[in-house]
């Protein structure tokens, strides 16, 4: 979505029914420093507003997402042209992804590696008959080992992920639990999984997420999830979290 296009767009229609920023903004019950913020492509009006603020300025909401007026003759194109882009803008901006777990752990663990070496390289060099270099050696090299683990393991999902999408069957599901894993903390997050329920040609299937990063705040409430699984076996599946945005 072009917001500068639809910041001077609302600008433009403003100015056509002869209103000052503030009186828009008191027709609206906001600030004038947010319709400024609307009009300089900075952001845009909430959900709540957008009909409020179409019926002032006297447009159509296919209009306000266009941009700029359009004819009768446009006005289907443009309605599909919307729609497909607000899809799109969905999908990549508000259905965030849940911050996986393998993630953090893969860069925690490659920076302990590099930690561990650096350190036992310094040791050795201050003290050439310390064996502290193996020793060092030795733990960047388990570090490694866990670093390419969890790549391996965020590499094998995403390509799971990918093929369940393409071939496979999206299906609704509802999350049930949040089952918390107390083995693991990084920072802030919490380690968890998610389980879910969905069904699928009648039968009920209960499946749990794989494990991630979860915000001290965060509910199951908060959450979301896509469920992909095979057409011929729904035993396998790929479990896609999301965040609500609220």
């Amino acid at each position: 979505m072009d917001q500068k296009r639809i910041g001077a767009f609302i600008a433009q229609c403003r100015k056509e029914k002869n209103l000052t920023q503030m009186q828009l903004a008191e027709r609206l019950e906001v600030t004038n420093q947010a319709v400024s913020k609307w009009e300089n492509g900075k952001g845009m009006p909430d959900v709540s507003l957008l009909q409020p603020l179409c019926d002032v300025l006297d447009i159509s909401l296919n209009e306000l997402f266009s941009g700029e007026h359009i004819t009768a003759e446009e006005y289907k194109g443009k309605a599909e042209e919307n729609i497909s882009r607000l899809f799109k803008e969905k999908q990549a901006a508000d259905l965030r992804p849940v911050k996986s777990l393998f993630s953090i752990c893969a860069n925690a663990a490659l920076l302990v590696a590099v930690l561990e070496a650096a350190v036992g390289l310094v040791g050795n060099f201050f003290n050439s008959d310390s064996n502290i270099l193996e020793v060092m050696l030795i733990n960047a090299s388990v570090w490694l080992v866990m670093f390419l683990a969890a790549i391996g393991k965020l590499t094998y999902d995403k390509e799971k992920l990918k093929r369940l999408k393409s071939f496979g069957v999206c299906v609704d599901c509802a999350i049930e639990d949040m089952l918390p894993a107390a083995w693991v903390r990084v920072g802030n997050y919490a380690s968890g999984r998610i389980m879910c329920s969905f069904i699928y040609e009648g039968k009920e299937y209960r499946v749990p997420s794989g494990y991630c990063c979860l915000t001290p705040f965060q509910r199951k409430e908060d959450l979301y999830a896509n469920v992909y699984i095979d057409r011929n076996n729904p035993a396998r599946y790929s479990v896609e979290l999301f965040r609500t945005g609220r």
